[in-house]
């Protein structure tokens, strides 16, 4: 880091476009917006949901051409690929979310949550498929399918036992069970309604504490233990269909920050005791876990007869792993995490198979590293340290002693695998390529799929085999050698307290001598979800490549809290989120007014969701920018859900002149500049109310604005029609008021 402004591995990304992009400017195509938004995009699709059989042997995804789904796969032996499930089979077994369901909020949490379309058995011989709710066993040697639990429609979370003798799923929002030999269902919980859930999940768990099941069985297929969510004191929020005659409306259960969460307590039921009473078991016959929490984020297994669930506290700073008998339901503390500021939860909780010990993840030092526990709490070993960030424990190589995880060592704005021995040794890095690497690892460790990009680098999925050394390509990404991108270039800012502030520019293809352009600025301004990185930008990166084709500066900026990875820097916005980003964007436009090209006096603003927050924010506390749009914005945190914003923001009883500093609807008399307001009516994460009550309250001081809402639409605007007709408009309003 330096004092002052500087450009940042130029040559570096130069080389890469070159590569990527040979010949002349003269001889590209420009970017449209009907290609860029079309289905499947400029670089087509890539491999989803991606699965590896439980012997580790194979790799299979789903691959879409135009119309064409697939379900392929590759061995890891071999690198080998064929089709397994074809498009014939999938249409019916496995429909593409669009086709599946025509209720917008029901795709969305489709695709948002990655939603399982299949899952492997345990044998590695058979596929499970959920199609449209319905349950299919398919036989991949004979191309047969058969229906499983035929009289239920509209299951969900289907899994198979470990054992592969039972298919357990939510119906009506009670766990039931099927034979997979065949035979009547039974019912494993009763009671279970829209505001009781036994093993079902609520918008609330998986949207902010990454929870994509509400229930887990035990290793020798005996038990499961569930997640029991009592909604009743949760208020509803109205969402209705406003394109409808009828005029339906739904009722969404959505605690606002200081509302009353679902009650949680987490049961665990015996199967054998289950397949003697059909009717479910009531509340009295299951075992429940005597210990309780505001928010039950985790519960995993041990072994057999021990179940480890995770309590964290309504301020979540405080996070309790406990470890209870399945018996009787009697929990012990294993430790405690604290944090002065807020805890973020993780999946890298990991049990080492006949061992007392589990690896554990923690922030306690800033930074996210791996630590070694022994069940009695007391820690073992510190497996990685430094100022950088263990993003995943993604794997553990029983065999050799190896512990994979990606992390942010050799590039703060990307991620690599490492591995590092239980015994601390031996650390090192095992991908090569700079950039971005998600990896998806095999069950024992021995191989995995390494779906890779680069800032300047389209995506690419490989197979690594690690027991041979053995790579492979999977699929790639078509390459937009053909088009004329504009090389971006990385800056580094500092405040005037020394907090780094990152930017990254995209100019003009060339700059005429003596002319100067707008320059729009784009934001998030909250944790965990840098606008900058290492990676593959999809279309809104596109997106800007095509404005700066139209004249348009555009200058992508993260401020203190998303700059860096790491808890030290991000904690800066505890209780003040919108103000510390504000003062890092003042620096950024700043550094822009010094450049040559750049005109002062048009500067614009805007972002998405919490980049909505930040644009509406910088617009009524500053009077930075001539043009904001703010697409799905939050404007007020009290009427965003209590996990996320009590997380950052405390309890509006306890913190209210935070809240009060940090609205937008507050200080709407303050707007300054031109405002443009987008919002789809049926956004269930981002309530259209947030832009309701900013309007109400600009119309009330005599402010003026614009506003676009797209019916039926949730907060991710999808589809490609509404794609291209949203970023056109954004285009083409700011080539009009910008």
């Amino acid at each position: 880091m330096r004092t002052r402004a500087r450009v940042l591995a130029v040559v570096q990304v130069a080389a890469l476009l070159c590569c990527a992009l040979p010949g002349g400017a003269a001889e590209k195509k420009p970017l449209r917006l009907e290609e860029i938004f079309a289905e499947g995009g400029l670089t087509g699709r890539m491999p989803a949901q991606l699965r590896w059989s439980p012997d580790g042997r194979r790799l299979t995804y789903i691959l879409r051409k135009g119309e064409r789904r697939d379900l392929w796969v590759m061995e890891a032996a071999s690198g080998e690929k064929r089709i397994l499930v074809s498009h014939e089979h999938l249409t019916s077994l496995a429909p593409a979310p669009e086709q599946a369901t025509t209720d917008e909020r029901e795709r969305e949490r489709l695709l948002r949550y990655e939603v399982a379309a299949y899952l492997w058995s345990p044998d590695s011989k058979t596929l499970l498929f959920a199609s449209g709710g319905q349950l299919y066993l398919f036989d991949p040697a004979t191309s047969e399918a058969r229906p499983l639990a035929p009289g239920k429609r509209g299951v969900r979370d289907p899994k198979f036992s470990p054992d592969g003798h039972w298919v357990s799923f939510v119906y009506e929002h009670d766990l039931w069970l099927a034979p997979v030999e065949g035979g009547k269902e039974i019912r494993l919980t009763a009671g279970g309604n829209e505001d009781l859930l036994h093993g079902d999940l609520d918008w609330l768990y998986p949207e902010e504490l990454e929870v994509r099941t509400g229930y887990h069985w035990s290793p020798d297929s005996h038990r499961i233990a569930f997640l029991e969510l009592d909604e009743h004191p949760v208020p509803r929020y109205p969402i209705p269909d406003l394109v409808s005659l009828a005029t339906p409306t739904d009722f969404q259960r959505y605690p606002k920050a200081g509302d009353p969460n679902p009650r949680a307590r987490v049961g665990i039921v015996e199967v054998k005791t289950a397949r003697r009473a059909p009717a479910g078991l009531s509340a009295t016959q299951i075992v429940w876990l005597d210990r309780a929490a505001e928010y039950l984020p985790r519960i995993t297994w041990v072994d057999n007869g021990r179940v480890a669930v995770q309590l964290l506290n309504r301020a979540q700073n405080e996070i309790e792993l406990v470890l209870a008998d399945a018996a009787s339901g009697h929990a012990r503390t294993v430790l405690i995490e604290r944090d002065p500021y807020w805890i973020n939860v993780t999946n890298d909780l990991r049990f080492l198979p006949d061992s007392e010990e589990f690896l554990w993840t923690s922030e306690r030092t800033g930074f996210r590293h791996l630590y070694l526990y022994r069940l009695t709490g007391k820690l073992k070993r510190t497996l990685t340290a430094g100022e950088w960030e263990v993003r995943s424990l993604e794997g553990l190589d029983e065999k050799n002693g190896w512990v994979y995880y990606t992390s942010t060592e050799r590039n703060p704005l990307g991620s690599d695998l490492y591995r590092v021995k239980l015994d601390g040794s031996h650390r090192e890095r095992v991908t090569e390529l700079g950039g971005t690497h998600r990896a998806l690892m095999n069950p024992a460790a021995t191989a995995w799929a390494d779906t890779y990009s680069a800032l300047a680098t389209v995506p690419r999925l490989r197979l690594h085999n690690l027991s041979t050394g053995r790579t492979a390509l999977v699929h790639s990404a078509r390459s937009l050698e053909g088009y004329a991108l504009v090389e971006p270039e990385a800056v580094e800012l500092k405040a005037p307290d020394g907090a780094l502030v990152r930017g990254q520019i995209l100019k003009p293809p060339a700059l005429e001598a003596g002319r100067k352009y707008p320059v729009l600025v784009y934001v998030y301004g909250g944790p965990h979800a840098p606008v900058i990185r290492d990676a593959w930008g999809r279309e809104r990166y596109l997106f800007h490549q095509y404005l700066a084709q139209q004249g348009f500066v555009v200058f992508a900026v993260d401020d203190r809290a998303s700059s860096l990875p790491g808890h030290k820097y991000e904690a800066a916005l505890h209780y003040n989120y919108g103000p510390t980003a504000l003062a890092d964007h003042r620096v950024a436009v700043s550094y822009l007014r010094s450049l040559p090209y750049v005109d002062p006096e048009r500067i614009g603003l805007w972002g998405w969701s919490g980049g909505g927050f930040s644009t509406c924010f910088a617009l009524t506390h500053s009077d930075l920018f001539k043009v904001g749009i703010a697409v799905a914005p939050v404007t007020d945190w009290r009427l965003y859900d209590s996990i996320y914003t009590e997380r950052y923001m405390g309890l509006p009883q306890e913190q209210a002149e935070a809240y009060r500093k940090t609205s937008a609807v507050e200080a709407a008399g303050n707007l300054h500049g031109r405002l443009l307001l987008v919002h789809g009516d049926a956004d269930d994460n981002v309530h259209i109310q947030n832009t309701v009550q900013f309007l109400d309250a600009l119309i009330e001081a005599g402010k003026n604005y614009d506003l676009m809402v797209y019916p039926r639409k949730t907060h991710s605007l999808r589809g490609a029609k509404t794609r291209e007709h949203l970023f056109r408009a954004l285009a083409d309003y700011l080539k009009k008021h910008l």
